[in-house]
Formats: C-alpha cells, structure tokens, sequence
C-alpha cells in the first residue's frame, strides 16, 4: 500500500486537490493543514492559500445552491411555513454582509445561514460577491498567520516542527474549551441569579 501512495504524496496537485476538498468538510482544519504542509516545503504557500480560498468559496456557493434547491419544493416550504419564512428573510434583510461575517466567526452558523440565504431567496450574484470577499479576507489572515507561526516552530524545532505544531494546536483546543466552559457556566449563574429574582 505504501508504494502504491508514495508517487502521490508530494504531488502538488494532490495536495491542492486534497486542501480544496478539505475545505468542504472542515475549512479550519483545511486551513491548518494547508499552512502546515507549505511552511514545511511541501507546497508552495502561493498553491496551499489558491486551493484554500477556491475551496471556501465553491464550498459557501454549494451550500447556497442546497438551500436554493430546498427552497424550489413547496411541502418543504409548507412544513416551515410563511410566517417563518418571512420572518427569516427579515432576519437575512437586514444585511447579508453582516449575515456572512457572523457566520464565517461563529462556529458551526455556517451552513444554517448559508443554506437559509439560498433558500430564502437572496440574490446570488450579491451572496457570491459578498461571501468571497470575506472567505478571502478570512482565509489570508488565518493562512498567513498560521504559516508565520508554522515557519517559526519549524526553525526553531527542525524535525520536531510537526511535533511543536500539534502541540499548539492541542494547547489551542484544550484553552478554548476551558474558555467555553468557563462561559457557560458564568452564563448558567447568571440565569440562575435572573430566575431567583
């Protein structure tokens, strides 16, 4: 097996191909990995940030067409009803730039907002405007600074680079949980303090 996949493991063009399609299960592991294989040499960063920002983009455009297709079928419709409707293009009224920046930071309101946008009828060309200007902006920002921090660990570390990486990034996860849980709980205190008053 390992003969059959070594001719392909340092192709770019699998490696792009694998970074775009990355992008539609996770982007910010896509994002991660793909910093990841160019400060290391695997890719240049200039075909790890193209396959990234494609695939972001085809990936927010299909999620746009689901919804379109959902939004054709009348029982769908009639199951949601119009006054949700309605109440949901209000919601998407009110600004789809807003609509694609709270979606792109807020984890998992993603596909929700992306696939209610198609559905409730916005307009493509202004979805498809708005969304790659900021999945480029996105992608740059964490692209780079992934890719800095990467190129640092790998100099500072040499083999052991990927090691320092999947460190960090486990010391990343474990800090946001902690952050999240520490959250939660101040926000179950503070329900609980609203109830007894």
């Amino acid at each position: 097996m390992d003969t059959y996949l070594d001719p392909f493991l340092g192709n770019p063009a699998v490696l792009f191909a694998l970074l775009f399609l990355g992008t539609f299960v996770l982007e910010e592991a896509a994002i991660l990995s793909g910093a990841a294989l160019a400060a290391a040499g695997e890719m240049s960063a200039a075909v790890a940030f193209s396959a990234l920002g494609l695939g972001m983009i085809v990936s927010d455009w299909a999620l746009f067409a689901i919804g379109a297709a959902a939004g054709r079928s009348r029982w769908l419709r009639q199951r949601i009803g119009e006054a949700n409707i309605a109440r949901g293009r209000r919601l998407l009224g009110r600004g789809v730039v807003a609509a694609g920046f709270t979606a792109r930071l807020v984890p998992w309101l993603l596909f929700p907002v992306f696939v209610a946008s198609g559905f409730l009828g916005v307009r493509f060309v202004t979805f498809a405007g708005v969304n790659a200007l900021i999945a480029a902006v996105y992608v740059a920002i964490l692209f780079f600074g992934i890719y800095g921090f990467n190129l640092v660990l790998f100099e500072m570390f040499a083999g052991w680079g990927w090691l320092a990486v999947v460190a960090c990034a486990a010391a990343l996860f474990h800090f946001s949980r902690l952050v999240a849980r520490r959250f939660r709980a101040r926000e179950a205190a503070r329900a609980a303090a609203a109830q007894r008053d």
